[in-house]
């Protein structure tokens, strides 16, 4: 109850400012990493209907409000992983539901990129949001994407905002071509104080280095939006202190900035507040029909893949910790259960290891039912193991590199290994570095790769031979797993 009573606070100022101010007043709502359409935590945080109802409340209180979104939307999601006339729907339900908020700018983050080019193109025909980046271009035009722009414009009371889109330079996609992202911002930055652009926000995709750096290194920003870590951050950087926030992924929390520019000297003050979306936020109903409409579309489209979403596969006891701060940091229940899992679907495997960045559900499972729809969740990748053989010491050195990506997707999680006296194990005895050992790991590793763990991809490492043709669903492996629960 006292969240809600911040949130009419906020509105109620709103309205004071916009009645009694010569400064314009503008309310910005950021997202970003939003992949799942419902409610996590057993209903009770985040899910589109209640964005819906937040973004109601600051449009009343302030006819001057703008959601912005810092990446990640349409890729990877469950739902976005069932299968449409031949096709994954791939974020077709995210654009539905965005247009449906009527929500107004987005960026393009890493996984947008996942679904290929056709999809994409498809996906920006069929928004009314607007996608921009001033470092994403089509390889073939070297143009913005189709019905995408490099910048956006718009004038609220005669003051010029400009956003300026940037996305992490590390992608490997070839339909895409990606500029060094200080070296596009500072462009872009140039282009807008051309056209007397008075608000200059920087919407980004990369780690929090970078916007960092960007902070430091950039004058004439006012406000850095961030995504890519899931997790909510706010800092200040650089000599003018420079407003960095990242809100949770899943709209688990968002941020309400509220930006009050002087209409007669220019003079701006932003003031940002986070926001967590929990049981105080109504669910707004007609958007919450849309989601189960979604959702309900989704569980036939599964049900004709082979899958039964709906059905109970087990009774767990302990809750599942599948949240990204914890499974790119450390072990828990669920990744020991998919590292035994992928172990036991190969009886003939030595080990397993797999990358924590695969795991995309970023919730806790409750004790008590889970169900085929939850396993979906867990790996909306939906990619294939396979059992390959790789000397100990590449193995060895895939083991410590891991360690090294704490904090992020390359983090690896492993079964029938272990750690003591200072020497990597397998099965309790020192892994020896010119055995060779039989490895269940995934097809991600093995042909695209992951940041610091490149050298397992057959192209780099031709050692790495696959050892049968069998490939296993993900999905399928921890279904049977979890049906060995007693």
């Amino acid at each position: 109850m006292n969240l809600y009573k911040n949130i009419l606070l906020i509105c109620f100022a709103l309205i004071l400012s916009a009645c009694s101010s010569p400064k314009t007043s503008i309310t910005l709502l950021q997202l970003n990493d939003v992949y799942e359409i419902s409610p996590l935590n057993g209903g009770k945080t985040g899910g589109v209907a209640r964005i819906a109802t937040l973004l109601q409340q600051l449009r009343k209180a302030n006819p001057n409000t703008y959601g912005i979104l810092a990446g990640d939307l349409l890729s990877p999601s469950a739902i976005g992983t069932s299968i449409q006339n031949g096709e994954p729907l791939a974020g077709k339900q995210m654009i539905a539901l965005f247009n449906h908020l009527k929500w107004d700018y987005a960026t393009f983050g890493n996984h947008e990129f996942d679904i290929g080019k056709t999809a994409l193109l498809k996906r920006l025909a069929e928004s009314d949001t607007v996608f921009f980046s001033s470092n994403v271009l089509d390889s073939e035009t070297g143009k913005p994407l189709l019905n995408s722009q490099k910048t956006v414009v718009f004038e609220v009371d005669g003051v010029k905002v400009g956003l300026i889109g940037v996305t992490l330079s590390e992608l490997k996609q070839k339909f895409i071509q990606i500029s060094d992202p200080l070296i596009a911002t500072q462009q872009a930055i140039q282009k807008l104080k051309q056209q007397q652009v008075e608000l200059i926000i920087l919407v980004t995709h990369q780690d929090l280095e970078s916007d960092i750096q960007f902070a430091e290194k950039l004058d004439d920003v006012d406000l850095i939006i961030g995504g890519h870590e899931h997790e909510n951050i706010y800092l200040r950087r650089g000599k003018n202190l420079v407003p960095i926030a990242k809100a949770d992924a899943n709209a688990k929390s968002a941020f309400i900035h509220q930006i009050s520019v002087d209409k007669h000297n220019g003079s701006k003050q932003i003031e940002s507040k986070l926001l967590f979306l929990d049981e105080t936020i109504a669910l707004d109903t007609e958007t919450e029909k849309l989601v189960q409409q979604w959702q309900q579309q989704a569980f036939n489209l599964f049900k004709a893949q082979g899958f039964e979403p709906e059905r109970i596969i087990a009774q767990i006891k302990e809750p599942l910790d599948g949240q990204e701060a914890s499974i790119r940091n450390k072990t828990t229940a669920l990744t020991d259960l998919i590292a035994n899992a992928y172990l036991h679907a190969y009886p003939e495997a030595d080990v397993s290891l797999y990358n924590g960045g695969s795991i995309r559900i970023d919730d806790i499972l409750p004790a008590g039912a889970i169900t085929e729809y939850d396993v979906i969740k867990i790996l909306p990748f939906s990619g294939e193991l396979q059992l390959v053989k790789m000397s100990g010491e590449i193995l060895q050195k895939a083991l410590k590199a891991g360690l090294n990506l704490k904090g992020h997707g390359g983090f690896l999680h492993y079964a029938n290994i272990g750690f003591d006296k200072d020497q990597w194990q397998v099965a309790g005895k020192a892994i020896e570095l010119t055995k060779d050992y039989k490895v269940v790991t995934v097809g991600f590793l093995l042909e695209k790769g992951d940041a610091g763990l490149e050298f397992l991809k057959f192209s780099e490492t031709p050692s790495i031979k696959r050892l049968t043709d069998v490939k296993i669903d993900t999905r399928k492996a921890l279904i049977n797993e979890i049906l060995q629960i007693k």
